[in-house]
């Protein structure tokens, strides 16, 4: 008996040695082929601190545990942490690890994690974080295929303390809830279960559009569901959902059946108070939101019975109403009342396209305002069917009596509507005005916002009238802080750009006095954030993007315009906007000084991130002074206008995309031109007080020019000149090169200086930076010039020559006239023996004649021959001299 005791203690003690040893042993080497093999299956970078197995923790069941778990993006959401969790725990039944009937994971946690989902502009999301498979599976029979190994059966599944965040770029949503707790009870492996489930979420913030629709809202669902999950039926029954202090039941049930969901749900909340539905309103659930009383209820009423299967949809309906509905804060004196609002969307049990939407009653008082609004709408996919109406009158200076507005926030004026449309969306597509009803006038009178730290903007007048076809703006008044604008003119197509973002066309005449851009542009940043916004994530900076939906023309007389260091003044021509781009039209203005004429676009319809910038301009009469004052890119790619004096002309073609921040990337900068002036004098230029320095000549230093003509180009990211020349004193310079965006400047010149009586050319070399120039001389063509001057000096003391050269052009003379006097002589010599010979032959007969012209012949031929090594000789002489002289 001792000896099987024996026996079992020892057994049990291995085992437990095992169940202590094994985990620790293996737990590297597991963690290794996890990440390893996560990360082989993952467009992603998975990674975490810790990974801990446990045998006895839950025996009988396993436990493995992970911490530190972190998921990051990569390519174009590098950097963005998609998951991370500060725990996630699992816990396997470890009996089922044994048998042959599957495994059954008991328990899950996860405490504090953090989710961040994005999606992009053009549809890409940070989620799809699985690697396409590189080929097909094999479809296996459904006889051959086995079942499952996993067996889930749930009994607690818990998420603690997570953080949700989601970003729509394609739609300017936001939504972000934190803290977030779920809790999930039943029994997965069954064929019939309870599914207990309990959900909180605080700090609840929702954004669509740019609008925030809910902030720090609160949410709680509790549900029993009975789930027959061998029918895929699931009955809901004691359901509750909250949101901030309302309550919605549910029930009924859904039956899942292929790609079919059979349903029959009823939710709904009767008699709600009125201030909880004014609590889920960001604008009122403020710091001042305890101070609020209000009357009046809300009824809401949803059902949806049927089958839902492809296009097809149950029938249903939504009803909400709100009864004499009123709210007043106790601080401020007048209260809005008759609250009236009825709305209903249904569908009778078919397409979308017979969707009804019906907002039949909207209306309010204020302050001794009233404001009314209907809405109908149906055929929403096919042609949609609306009837719309406005009536009211609204003094802006009361909503302080009623809603309390933030300090140093101030509002007044008079707006004053009377309008009603009805009709066909075909009918706008088709240009049948003719068939919609439209009719009605839109007044504002002197309506003023102020808000702190922004410029005031106050609408002087606005006045519309409608028709089916157009709106006519009789007149419009603006000023935003120092700004002013006023414009008229003629809308049409506004119909369908208010419904369904058609195209809206139109014409508008623009004229301001002062339009101080960078006043404006220095509230905007302000203006999209606020006292909401600054918990949450900064939005990226974005370049103005031109609508596509405009096809305007706007004809302005803008007298002065404010725009970075820039003062543009007397603006007239005309834009246009259209197809997201704004074009220019011969647009006439002055500017650094003088005036110029421009043509061109904006353009953001290829990519609104990266902006393409085409501009054609001619300027006359400017100041190089105010230009670099004024522009910085001119500041950066040509600094030597900060120190030139003068006035130019410039043509210009220009091509260039821009940056969020709308300054041009000049790396793509492409741009051709001529600059041309009738005066430039520039001093104190650190390279050409080097150049005079190395040549030892001060008139270097300043330049005075008149009728300079230069043609350069821009690209990749250097300006590049033509030749051109320049006089610097009595010193003339050809000058070509190019200036980078570094401020290297890299320049070859060709100077003419004096030497003696006559002008030398110097090859220079000019590199380096505008602030630190380096300087450097042809030292052999220097050298040279330097020699021959001197020796130019001594032959004009020696033998009155100014040079060597022109010494040697007077030997040269002399010996050739030297050569031609001797052949002469020698030719003359011969000619009087040949005449000598013939005259005493004479008396000798005829024959002895005949001999002596023969033989004079030959003397003269001979005397020429010589006559011509002596001329001869005299050019090798000279050539020699000349090689001397080289």
């Amino acid at each position: 008996m001792k000896k099987i005791v024996k026996i079992a203690v020892i057994a049990v003690v291995v085992i437990l040695a095992i169940a202590l040893i094994a985990p620790a042993a293996l737990r590297g080497k597991i963690a290794d082929i996890v990440k390893r093999e996560a990360n082989a299956m993952l467009a992603a970078r998975l990674d975490f601190e810790n990974l801990d197995i446990s045998l006895l923790r839950h025996f009988p069941n396993a436990s493995v545990e992970l911490k530190g778990l972190t998921l990051v993006g990569v390519d174009r959401f590098e950097g963005d942490t998609i998951v991370a969790a500060r725990r996630i725990s699992v816990v396997v039944n470890l009996m089922s690890l044994f048998g042959d009937s599957g495994f059954e994971v008991t328990k899950v946690i996860l405490a504090s994690p953090a989710v961040h989902a994005h999606k992009l502009a053009d549809g890409a999301v940070s989620w799809d974080v699985m690697k396409p498979a590189e080929a097909p599976a094999e479809e296996v029979p459904a006889e051959e295929s086995a079942p499952s190994s996993f067996r889930l059966s749930v009994r607690d599944f818990r998420i603690s303390d997570a953080a949700i965040r989601y970003e729509d770029d394609s739609t300017n949503m936001r939504f972000s809830t934190a803290p977030l707790s779920l809790r999930l009870r039943g029994n997965m492996s069954a064929d019939r279960t309870d599914l207990d489930l309990r959900l909180t979420a605080a700090a609840m913030r929702f954004v669509s559009g740019g609008i925030p629709l809910l902030s720090d809202a609160e949410a709680e669902l509790v549900a029993v569901i009975d789930a027959d999950l061998a029918n895929n039926r699931f009955t809901f029954s004691r359901n509750t959902l909250r949101l901030n202090a309302i309550s919605v039941g549910l029930d009924g049930w859904v039956e899942l059946d292929g790609d079919a969901v059979a349903m029959d749900l009823k939710a709904g909340c009767d008699k709600v108070q009125f201030k909880d539905v004014l609590s889920l309103i960001p604008a009122f659930y403020t710091r001042e939101f305890k101070n609020l009383t209000a009357g009046g209820e809300l009824s809401m009423e949803l059902w949806a019975r049927g089958e839902m299967r492809g296009p097809a949809l149950p029938a249903f309906e939504l009803k909400t109403e709100v009864r004499n509905g009123s709210f007043q804060y106790s601080s401020l004196p007048k209260a809005v009342t008759d609250i009236n609002i009825a709305a209903r969307v249904s569908n009778p049990g078919s397409v979308m396209d017979k969707t009804v939407v019906d907002l039949s009653k909207f209306g309010l008082r204020m302050a001794g305002n009233s404001v009314a609004a209907t809405f109908y709408a149906t055929n929403l996919v096919s042609d949609p069917v609306f009837r719309a109406s406005a009536d009211g009158r609204v003094d802006l200076g009361a909503v302080k009596e009623v809603y309390p507005l933030e300090k140093g926030v101030d509002l007044g004026g008079l707006i004053t509507a009377d309008l009603k449309l009805s009709g066909r969306m075909s009918d706008i597509e088709k240009n049948r005005y003719e068939r919609l009803g439209a009719q009605g006038t839109f007044v504002v009178e002197g309506v003023g916002l102020t808000l702190p730290n922004l410029p005031a903007v106050r609408i002087r007048r606005a006045a519309a009238t409608v028709t089916p076809a157009a709106m006519t703006l009789g007149e419009f008044g603006l000023t935003v802080g120092r700004s002013d604008l006023s414009a008229n003119g003629q809308l049409t197509g506004y119909i369908g750009y208010l419904l369904r973002d058609d195209v809206l066309s139109g014409r508008l005449y623009v004229k301001s006095e002062l339009l101080d851009l960078n006043e404006i542009m220095d509230a905007m940043p302000s203006a999209e954030g606020g006292a909401a916004d600054e918990e949450a994530p900064a939005e990226p900076v974005r370049a103005i993007e031109v609508p596509r939906n405009l096809n305007l023309s706007l004809n302005t007389d803008l007298r002065k315009v404010l725009f970075e260091k820039m003062t543009i003044g007397d603006i007239s021509g005309e834009m246009r906007v259209a197809g997201g781009a704004l074009s220019l039209e011969r647009l006439a203005m002055g500017v650094f000084g003088g005036r110029a004429t421009a043509s061109g676009s904006y353009s953001t319809a290829a990519d609104p991130a990266r902006p393409v910038l085409k501009l054609d301009a001619a300027v006359s009469g400017a100041s190089f002074r105010k230009t670099f004052e004024e522009l910085e890119m001119v500041q950066q790619l040509v600094p030597i206008f900060a120190k030139t004096g003068g006035d130019y002309s410039l043509s210009l073609d220009l091509g260039t995309s821009l940056d969020a921040a709308m300054s041009p990337d000049l790396r793509s900068l492409n741009a051709a031109g001529e600059i041309k002036s009738a005066n430039i004098h520039v001093q104190n230029i650190e390279a050409f007080d080097a150049l005079a320095k190395a040549l030892g000549n001060d008139d270097l230093r300043k330049i005075e020019a008149r009728d300079v003509a230069i043609r350069f180009s821009i690209k990749d990211g250097r300006i590049t000149t033509q030749p051109f020349d320049l006089k610097m004193g009595g010193v003339n310079i050809n000058l070509a090169g190019s200036t980078g965006l570094d401020q290297t400047i890299d320049y070859k010149a060709r100077v003419a200086v004096p030497g003696g009586k006559t002008l030398q050319s110097v090859g220079v070399n000019i590199g380096g930076t505008f602030s630190s120039p380096k300087i450097t001389l042809g030292i052999r063509e220097a050298a040279e010039e330097a020699v021959k001057n001197v020796v130019d000096e001594q032959i004009q003391k020696l033998t009155g020559s100014e040079s060597l050269s022109e010494e040697i052009a007077k030997q040269a003379e002399n010996l050739r006239a030297e050569a031609k006097r001797a052949g002469e002589k020698l030719i003359a010599a011969a000619q009087e023996q040949r005449a000598k010979l013939v005259e005493a032959a004479a008396s000798k007969g005829a024959l002895a004649r005949i001999a002596a012209e023969k033989g004079g012949d030959k003397l003269v031929q001979e005397a020429e021959k010589q006559a011509a090594n002596l001329e001869a000789e005299a050019e090798r002489q000279i050539e020699k001299l000349t090689s001397k002289k080289e």
